[in-house]
């Protein structure tokens, strides 16, 4: 998303940002005249993003970036299918059929664009000085069904006063926040119409490292036309921790552009089916980007547009890295969590999740987010050069 915020009086100043260890910020928006340049289931953990402003001037950015002046975790918490090799070693090309579905990127674009929205929001925040700043931001979306319900992230939409929606063909209408959840950089929107043509679905578990993929949103909020980006799956199964804890998994890293702005959009196939949802980009890298994968998040996203906020799994422990580099250390416990009640102390260093081993505290964030509320895991610990097994009754965190 990208945003930009203004004063009728004075030079504003830009929202406070977010900062951790491995963290992840928001890029910094493009250059802008007189501007400052700021630095931003399976299941998932929280997620930020900062949309487009219309006016004034530019603070955020359209998409999470991992701060190049910060060491960001990125695992890969799973290694990607393989498909069989022939007796050549080589793995089989794609069925004639898949690859011809769709002649060219134009077909893609023709198909999808009538399913594809501009979001613009107004926000009002407080400087440090307690006067109001009214901005704006933008970030894209995609139609759901056709009665108007619409997923983009979550940051797209955090802390809006309104939200409109641009449609294709230039109709701009309201609409209200059904449900979101910031720990999965999730939310679904509904708009009053029934007319709307939804994106199709697609497995994003059938997708190969090397597949073609295309992204289309509202980068930079440049206009009526929609940006249409392409490249490959770089990645699968890949994690990224976020500001203030928690991890996204079970990402899609693809070297497709991905620009303020096209936050909350869709990821393509060559069929034109969306399999993923566009929302984080490496600034320690080139060609870096992350998409939400669809298949783990089509529960979450059907629990949104009930209304209902998904409820994720916390063990209730603040972690650091161990000092020989191997486990999560333990320095705090949440009082009554599920760490404290299955006897876990401060000092103890965490190896293991369900026999899953631990190297970080990413890790451990991430084998925390794939499980639910009222799971029982077995957690090892090292504690005084022993190791102990310790069975725990995840809780859930705040929503």
């Amino acid at each position: 998303m990208y945003s930009q915020f203004t004063r009728s009086t004075t030079n504003p100043t830009g929202p406070p940002q977010a900062a951790a260890s491995g963290s992840v910020f928001p890029p910094p928006p493009p250059p802008s005249s007189g501007a400052p340049r700021p630095r931003r289931p399976r299941r998932f953990m929280s997620g930020l993003l900062t949309g487009a402003a219309v006016t004034g001037v530019a603070f955020g950015a359209a998409t999470i970036v991992l701060d190049e002046d910060t060491t960001t975790v990125i695992e890969q918490s799973a290694p990607a299918p393989v498909e069989p090799a022939n007796e050549s070693g080589v793995e089989e090309a794609a069925d004639a059929s898949e690859t011809s579905l769709v002649a060219s990127i134009h077909d893609i674009v023709v198909g999808a664009r009538p399913s594809i929205v501009s979001i613009h929001t107004t926000v009002t925040q407080a400087d440090p000085f307690g006067r109001p700043v009214v901005g704006q931001s933008a970030g894209s979306g995609f139609v759901l069904s056709e009665d108007g319900y619409i997923v983009t992230n979550a940051h797209v939409v955090s802390g809006s006063d309104e939200i409109s929606v641009s449609l294709d063909g230039g109709a701009t209408i309201d609409a209200a926040l059904v449900a979101a959840d910031p720990r999965a950089d999730l939310a679904v929107l509904k708009v009053d119409r029934v007319d709307l043509q939804p994106l199709p679905l697609g497995d994003s578990e059938a997708l190969r490292v090397g597949d073609p993929v295309v992204a289309i949103g509202n980068a930079l909020d440049l206009g009526a036309e929609p940006t249409v980006t392409s490249g490959i799956v770089s990645a699968k199964g890949r994690s990224i921790a976020l500001p203030g804890g928690g991890s996204l998994v079970d990402l899609i890293q693809t070297d497709t552009a991905i620009n303020p702005g096209n936050s909350g959009g869709p990821l393509l196939n060559l069929r034109g089916e969306v399999v993923g949802i566009n929302t984080a980009v490496s600034g320690q890298g080139q060609n870096i980007g992350f998409a939400i994968s669809i298949v783990p998040a089509q529960e979450l996203i059907d629990q949104l547009r009930a209304g209902e906020v998904p409820r994720h799994a916390l063990l209730g422990v603040s972690t650091r890295p161990a000092a020989d580099g191997a486990g999560a250390e333990v320095v705090a416990i949440e009082p009554g969590s599920a760490a404290a009640a299955a006897g876990v102390e401060v000092g103890d260093v965490i190896v293991a999740v369900d026999d899953e081993r631990i190297e970080d505290p990413v890790e451990l964030g991430v084998a925390i987010a794939e499980r639910r509320p009222g799971d029982i895991v077995t957690v090892a610990v090292q504690r005084d050069g022993h190791e102990a097994r310790l069975d725990a009754t995840l809780g859930a965190r705040p929503s």
